[in-house]
This record gives structure tokens, C-alpha cells and sequence, in this order.
């Protein structure tokens, strides 16, 4: 079984990382049923609109979330990857609460037992990650290129955040609004950016409308894991299918909160 590709930069300081692509590439060569059963929910809870064309970039960054959906959001079985291949084809998805290994770690836990370059400091790294990550839609409160840290509160479950993160805090140099919908986690010691954002968008940018939305998101109790997310923006179903203007729009109707509670009553 050979190994994933990992990146670092320890003179940055910055964490090691491992590319979730790998992790369901590796799940695809020793377990084809565990990863073809998670592909088939992933898109099954995304819900493409079958009759609808879509952008092929959009169909191919959808296809990148199903990584970072499997690698972080999904349970396999027992200790996870052995390198024995009688051993890995027995491997199982998990369907209960805190049940299993996420595949991500299951990986890294592989590599830090068979490849010498995973030592200490980067099996904490990805321990800390699978541990602390989550995905959500986060209000823009301050960004700033200088610092290379933006301000994100998050709309669904609240809170707020620093996250460090140069290449979103330059593109948002002094937002004060706006939205980012991404998975961050944190590691060491800083709360991170660890993937593609599913959808960006610096305008509408007035703080009482994402006061508006953090209030009407939080009161129907809207709470969507990463593939509902995926759904909110570019699925059907009971969601939205809406962009970030057309729920700046709603809002001003009077008819977000109708919008997502059938967003939640799916």
C-alpha cells in the first residue's frame, strides 16, 4: 500500500496536512465497497438537479467536497487501515454516533506507523484536525491582510472565531460582512481553514444583515451537516438552491424564514 501526499511548512509554523483526494483514493484501491457505499450517500443527500446543467466546475469541486466529506465526516470500522489487504477489504462504514474512525485519520494513523517522515509533531497535527474540525456557514466580522486572521461568526451554531488564514484574510482585506461557507479546525494552537470553501461571496456586506441572517438561521434551527450544506447552495429537494443574493433578497420579502424551514424539513 503505498503512501498519501502530505505538505508542511514547519519553518512557518504551519501544521502538516493531508490531502483528502488521497485519503479517498487510498479507501477506493483497498476497500472499493466502503468507498463507493459513502459516494453513493454523498450524492444522494447532495441531490443534484438531474434536468439541470451544470457548470463543470461546479461538478468538479462538488466531486472535491465528497473528499473532504468522506475523509472527515464519515466512520469506518475498527482501528482502521492495516496495510493487509485481506485485512482492509473488511472493513465497514459506521453509521452510529462516535463510532469508528473517520477515514482521514485512519489514513494518517497508517502512515505514522509505517512511514518514518510521520513523526510526533505531525501525527498530533492530524489527530487535532479529525478531533476539532467542522464545517458551517460563517458570517465575515473583520478580515485583515496584515495580521493574515479574519473574524468569522458562525451563523448556524454561534460563536466566533480568529482563523488564520493569509490567502481569505487578503481577499477580504477590511470586509466587515459578507459570507464564507468552509470547514475550519484547530491546530496548533490557531483555528485553520482546512478546506475548499463550498461558497464565498464578499457582497451584501452590511452588519445588520448578518446580524438579520445569524438571528433567522439560529431561530428555525437550521443545522446542516457538510453534504447539506453542498445541498443548500447546489441541490434541490426542499432547499433553497438559492445564492447568496437571492437570500439577501428573501430576506427583504419577509419569506427567508419560510425558505428555511423547508430547508430543514426536508
Amino acid at each position: 500500500m503505498s503512501t498519501a501526499t502530505t505538505t508542511t511548512a514547519e519553518n512557518a509554523g504551519l501544521p502538516a496536512m493531508l490531502d483528502t483526494k488521497d485519503v479517498a483514493e487510498m479507501f477506493k484501491r483497498c476497500n472499493l465497497a466502503v468507498y463507493a457505499e459513502a459516494r453513493r450517500i454523498y450524492y444522494r443527500e447532495v441531490n443534484l438537479n438531474p434536468c439541470k446543467k451544470y457548470p463543470k466546475q461546479v461538478l468538479q469541486r462538488i466531486e472535491w467536497w465528497f473528499w473532504d466529506w468522506f475523509a472527515y465526516d464519515c466512520a469506518v470500522s475498527g482501528v482502521g487501515l492495516t496495510g493487509d489487504e485481506s485485512e482492509d477489504l473488511r472493513i465497514e462504514l459506521e453509521y452510529g454516533p462516535s463510532v469508528g474512525i473517520s477515514p482521514f485519520l485512519a489514513l494518517a494513523e497508517f502512515m505514522h506507523d509505517s512511514d518514518s517522515w510521520i513523526g510526533a509533531r505531525e501525527i498530533r497535527d492530524f489527530r487535532e484536525l479529525d478531533d476539532t474540525n467542522f464545517a458551517s456557514m460563517f458570517w465575515i466580522r473583520d478580515a485583515s491582510a496584515v495580521t493574515g486572521r479574519i473574524i468569522l461568526e458562525d451563523m448556524i451554531h454561534g460563536g466566533a472565531y480568529e482563523v488564520a488564514d493569509p490567502h481569505a484574510a487578503a481577499q477580504y482585506d477590511g470586509a466587515h460582512g459578507g459570507m464564507i461557507v468552509n470547514r475550519i479546525a484547530h491546530v496548533r494552537g490557531a483555528w485553520r481553514s482546512c478546506a475548499i470553501p463550498i461558497y464565498e461571496a464578499r457582497r451584501p456586506d452590511d452588519p445588520e444583515i448578518g446580524d438579520s441572517l445569524v438571528r433567522t438561521f439560529q431561530r428555525n434551527g437550521f443545522k446542516p451537516d457538510f453534504a447539506g450544506l453542498v445541498r443548500f447552495f447546489y441541490g434541490r429537494a426542499k432547499d433553497t438552491g438559492f445564492d447568496w443574493e437571492d437570500m439577501e433578497k428573501a430576506r427583504n420579502a419577509g419569506t427567508l424564514d419560510e425558505t428555511i424551514r423547508k430547508a430543514y424539513d426536508r
